[in-house]
């Protein structure tokens, strides 16, 4: 699946990809991940990310490779608008400390907005960058639908999407393409799927009894 396709994740069943990594011939490459979350609700991965604060709370999530968390323009209880800055391991600590601005947006900006409005579940969507340089290279959508025994959430890292975030130097067609042969590696790719498999799966062991913990919603 490529990003200008998203929006098959609307239909029923699963698509022939669900967890992998999909390289294509022009140097984009999408990583996908799936979590069944039996116990959990839509509504909860929601609340996570408007609830998730300092390092303390985001090393609850994936207590190896998440070391720093802080947050810009955020309202409390809220992440659309707000970038999630981190610094983190992907896939253990063999590998360098990436350092990310992770934007959150509204998913009508990825997403077919009618489709979005009848869906039973929810998508956090965010452009994912760096945090010492104006650049982002990658757009995320975690597509949670609502089940039978909890909620599943299908991840979605579209890999190769390189901007500026200075709107006085906009990148060239030309050199996104060089930017993204650079950086958007194979060795990359791997690392984060096997980074987002482990966190949502610590998320979806402890998310369920946090939740009720902290809001009192005992509501399924």
């Amino acid at each position: 699946m490529r990003f200008e396709n998203a929006n098959e994740l609307f239909r029923p069943g699963y698509l022939p990809v669900e967890s992998g990594v999909i390289d294509f011939d022009d140097g984009f490459r999408t990583v996908c991940a799936l979590t069944r979350m039996p116990g959990s609700r839509a509504k909860m991965i929601a609340w996570w990310f408007g609830w998730l604060g300092g390092t303390d709370q985001y090393k609850i999530w994936h207590p190896t490779d998440h070391l720093f968390s802080d947050w810009e323009d955020r309202t409390p209880g809220s992440y659309i608008g707000a970038s999630h800055l981190v610094h983190e391991y992907l896939g253990g600590d063999d590998g360098p400390v990436f350092k990310l601005r992770i934007n959150f947006c509204d998913p009508a900006e990825f997403l077919d907005a009618t489709a979005y409005a009848a869906f039973d579940g929810v998508a956090i969507c965010a452009r994912t960058g760096a945090l010492d340089v104006p650049v982002n290279h990658s757009r995320t959508i975690h597509f949670v639908r609502n089940t039978s025994f909890g909620c599943e959430m299908r991840s979605r890292f579209f890999l190769g999407h390189l901007e500026s975030r200075d709107p006085a130097a906009p990148f060239t067609p030309e050199r996104a393409a060089e930017l993204r042969g650079q950086r958007v590696t194979s060795e990359l790719a791997r690392r984060l799927h096997q980074h987002a498999t482990e966190e949502m799966g610590y998320l979806a062991e402890f998310l369920p009894i946090l939740y009720r913990q902290v809001t009192g919603d005992r509501t399924f």
